[in-house]
């Protein structure tokens, strides 16, 4: 059973958190990470498809980021990130290697392996060789935190840790109700809105079709759809988490009012963005930082690296063409509206708008980015026939 696929799975939640709140009065506060682990760990077991290969996963993104950082002490951060991201790379790359009695692909391949991948690296990069390896029982948890297993957030360890270090204390009324409402809006974003768009909107046209109203149509009936269905997982698993007493980041905050790229990373996926631009980008920029033909062309090295990084951004979902250019469009708008400021302070005024009314600059934008958003992830969805 994968996380919110099942009515079960809202049962086994509700289970866990009232034995969890249970155990608020008879185990100390210091023991809350060894209360989640036994529930993060019975549900790997007893429910999760593939229980042993998000254990093996976490043995070995365990060993070889204590081996590289702690032992080898290797300088080369990118050499430590291939390593760690392996598994992944080789689902991604479908590289496949036949051994008796079982198929490697097979082994590797999972649910929740990209983010877990994504928590892992994180963790790497975050680390530095005079920091303790992480204890056990919370490198499990977050790794294998039930609600955001399958679907993120991607959280931060030290963030998480923090959380976790005050489980009990957050299971009080308040968060309870708080948890309750956002796992409301979750359910119904992903089981009555995301239904009903797909059901009456996004599969009423066919999907190859090449004509113009029918691929209008598809266009914006995924972008939306995408939008419920993604976002209400995201509210449910941040209101499970607040009900057990973890604070799970929000993911989610209006991104049709989005006014520029940049805005709109703010507001979709939050956590990816934030993810991409400490992960992927500043490592980036600052490569190029360190070229001397570059030293002299800040905004070009910010360009580049603005598109290597949505690029890059596009492979991890898979080496595909459509994945690969939505990833590349979304770097390009970020490169254009990056030109577009840098030139906007350079000549002291909006080289684009003039002294246009700033309400309707706004609305110009907001209606500008969701129309370019809805191209990328029409392209992005596979459904987009000229692809």
């Amino acid at each position: 059973m994968l996380p919110f696929s099942s009515y079960e799975f809202f049962i086994i939640m509700a289970i866990f958190i009232a034995l969890i709140a249970a155990c608020k009065s008879f185990v100390a506060d210091k023991n809350y990470k060894y209360v989640l682990l036994f529930f993060n760990a019975l549900f790997l077991v007893t429910i999760y498809p593939k229980p042993i290969h998000f254990f093996l996963l976490i043995a070995y993104s365990y060993f070889f980021t204590w081996l590289i950082s702690d032992v080898l002490k290797v300088k080369k951060k990118i050499i430590g990130i291939l390593v760690l991201l392996l598994p992944m790379l080789l689902v991604k790359f479908d590289i496949r290697f036949d051994f008796y009695p079982f198929e490697m692909n097979n082994l590797l391949s999972f649910a929740g392996l990209s983010y877990a991948s994504f928590r892992i690296v994180g963790y790497y990069m975050d680390k530095s060789p005079n920091d303790r390896m992480a204890d056990i029982p919370t490198y499990f948890n977050f790794l294998s935190f039930t609600p955001t297993l399958l679907i993120g957030p991607i959280d931060k360890y030290a963030r998480f840790r923090a959380s976790q270090n005050t489980g009990f204390s957050n299971i009080n009324e308040g968060n309870f109700i708080a948890g309750w409402n956002a796992l409301v809006k979750g359910i119904i974003f992903k089981y009555a809105a995301a239904e009903l768009i797909s059901r009456y909107w996004l599969n009423v046209f066919d999907p190859s079709s090449r004509e113009a109203l029918h691929m209008l149509n598809n266009m914006y009936a995924y972008y939306i759809y995408l939008f419920f269905d993604f976002a209400g997982y995201s509210w449910m698993a941040l209101g499970i988490g607040k009900m057990m007493g973890m604070q799970v980041p929000v993911n989610f905050t209006n991104p049709f009012l989005a006014v520029n790229p940049q805005d709109f990373w703010r507001r979709f996926h939050i956590s990816l963005g934030d993810w991409l631009k400490e992960y992927f980008f500043t490592p980036l920029y600052m490569f190029f930082t360190r070229k001397k033909g570059l030293k002299k062309y800040p905004l070009t090295r910010q360009n580049i690296s603005l598109l290597l990084t949505f690029t890059l951004m596009g492979c991890w979902n898979g080496f595909k063409l459509n994945y690969i250019l939505s990833g590349f469009l979304f770097g390009l708008y970020s490169a254009v509206h990056n030109t577009y400021v840098a030139e906007c302070k350079k000549k002291g005024r909006d080289v684009l708008f003039g002294n246009m009314n700033p309400k309707a600059v706004k609305f110009i934008s907001i209606f500008i980015m969701f129309n370019l958003v809805a191209v990328a992830m029409y392209i992005f969805s596979g459904r987009c026939p000229l692809v």
